[in-house]
């Protein structure tokens, strides 16, 4: 039963609607590929962005369609998988890149570098980060102005 959900979930021609009533399925997967589809209603993916699955989480994170609020609220997720995929979106906004830009994880710090939407402010600090894998990707982003380059 559930395959039949997951094929449904996955399909980028499913209506809205329907993804929208397959976020309350009981399987996590199915759940998990409807916070992945392109197509998922931004109110689906808002209350997936509370599910008790980190994995879940993650996908609503990198869901380009999430809004600044669903990807702001994830920013403080508690898993650092989410975090990650939040500063992994291109449409994450600027108050959740500032804050994953001091987020303890050096991978998340390090995702926020790398993400070419990172405002130069942003980037600028995590060039000057304690570590190394995060300073030279921050040198490596375009936002970086020339003089923190050289």
């Amino acid at each position: 039963m559930a395959e039949g959900k997951v094929a449904l979930a996955r399909d980028t021609r499913t209506p809205g609607k329907t993804l929208g009533k397959l976020a309350d399925h009981k399987n996590w997967s199915v759940r998990a590929d409807v916070a992945a589809n392109p197509r998922t209603p931004a109110k689906a993916l808002a209350k997936l962005a509370n599910d008790k699955r980190w994995e879940v989480r993650t996908e609503v994170a990198l869901n380009l369609n999430a809004t600044d609020k669903v990807l702001d609220l994830l920013a403080s997720d508690e898993h650092v998988a989410v975090r990650t995929a939040v500063a992994l979106n291109p449409n994450a906004p600027t108050s959740a890149l500032r804050r994953l830009s001091k987020d303890k994880n050096t991978t998340v710090r390090l995702r926020v570098a790398e993400n070419r939407n990172a405002p130069s402010g942003v980037v600028r600090r995590l060039a000057a980060d304690e570590e190394r894998s995060v300073r030279r990707s921050a040198g490596a982003n375009h936002q970086t102005p020339k003089k923190v380059k050289s």
